[in-house]
């Protein structure tokens, strides 16, 4: 995402250690990041539900994948599945996505930046960043789960390929089409070839790593005068 004033963001890597069960690692991060420990975090139920949250909100927010907010940081935890962050600087309204194969499937995305949209936003004022995710590359799959995106969204070989035999699944590229077909501007999303299973150095990846190494990385974002 590009530097916007106010705005602070971030996504954590291997190397600041599992945000999901180590509290004070995601302290020490967060805080570094300059958000301070009253992020609110989304309970991840791999569904499409998003929830608007205030300051009033503490904790985790149950049976939602995405949260939107004016006055509080929000955040999402993900290993392999994608990360996404959405701001309006102008209207100050941001929101913390998180989005499965199943999340992906149900639009998640769509359905952030219709809450944003209802609580205020100009969606053509959206920045969005997605982050670290299982690539295509890496991303395989059975007939059945391909069949699903090719009856919602059609067939498309840049969101499904077959190579050797084996179906590749593309949720990346999925997620930023849906956040353009929502409106948001495509100069407007940034979105790095990142892949969490090519590049298990520096990500954690639920695919590629051992129970003993597995962990989670956090997605955050706020304003600077919030926090």
């Amino acid at each position: 995402m590009v530097k916007l004033d106010g705005v602070i963001h971030g996504f954590s890597s291997r190397l600041a250690g599992d945000m999901s069960q180590d509290t004070e690692k995601r302290q020490h991060f967060l805080h570094a990041l300059g958000v301070n420990d009253s992020a609110i975090f989304a309970q991840q139920v791999h569904d499409n539900r998003i929830s608007v949250v205030h300051k009033q909100s503490t904790g985790v927010v149950p049976g939602v994948d995405g949260l939107v907010s004016r006055d509080v940081p929000v955040a999402v935890l993900a290993a392999d599945c994608v990360p996404v962050l959405l701001v309006d600087p102008v209207n100050h309204i941001c929101a913390a996505v998180h989005a499965g194969w199943k999340g992906t499937l149900g639009n998640v995305v769509g359905h952030a930046v219709r809450a944003m949209v209802q609580a205020g936003v100009e969606v053509g004022k959206i920045y969005g960043v997605i982050g670290p995710h299982i690539g295509a590359c890496c991303y395989t799959v059975g007939t059945q789960r391909v069949n699903a995106f090719a009856q919602r969204l059609g067939n498309d070989e840049k969101m499904a390929y077959c190579a050797d035999g084996t179906w590749h699944l593309d949720i990346g590229l999925i997620n930023y089409r849906q956040l353009i077909e929502e409106g948001v501007a495509r100069d407007h999303i940034d979105a790095p070839p990142l892949c969490t299973s090519c590049q298990r150095n520096d990500f954690f990846s639920y695919r590629k790593d051992s129970e003993a190494s597995f962990g989670k990385m956090i997605a955050v974002i706020g304003f600077r005068n919030n926090l």
